[in-house]
């Protein structure tokens, strides 16, 4: 199982993680938007089908942007750093101020963006605290 694993791209873990944790733990911000105390089941659900709306845009408010963001970091590993751990991270951070300041976002949007991301990143750092230098 570990040689299988680290044949995968490090490109590829990084927006699998985005895709299977990010989006889980946005989806729980995004669900105590509408429901006051949702039960433990419908918290279950969401966080097992959080990807699907995630893939799809619903988070971001704009259709098919995580496939924007890979194309983002391609150029940004491309033209100014090889570092895709860091690549990503200005990626993330770049195109979500894209869509507050073009107005997709709006305040409470960004808030839910920048609590799910900080929850996000101690998670992504740890998982990939060996990959920060590449």
């Amino acid at each position: 199982m570990k040689n299988i694993i680290t044949k995968i791209p490090l490109f590829w873990k990084i927006w699998l993680s985005h895709i299977f944790i990010y989006y889980p733990i946005r989806a729980v911000f995004f669900l105590f938007e509408f429901e006051e105390k949702p039960d433990f089941f419908h918290i279950a659900k969401v966080i097992l089908f959080a990807f699907f709306p995630g893939i799809y845009g619903m988070f971001e408010r704009f259709p098919l942007m995580i496939v924007i963001q890979m194309a983002v970091m391609l150029i940004i590993t491309e033209i100014i750093s090889r570092k895709k751990v860091a690549a990503y991270l200005i990626t993330i951070i770049i195109t979500n101020m894209i869509l507050y300041t073009s107005g997709t976002y709006d305040t409470h949007c960004l808030k839910d963006f920048i609590c799910s991301f900080l929850i996000f990143l101690i998670i992504f750092l740890f998982i990939f605290r060996k990959d920060l230098k590449n």
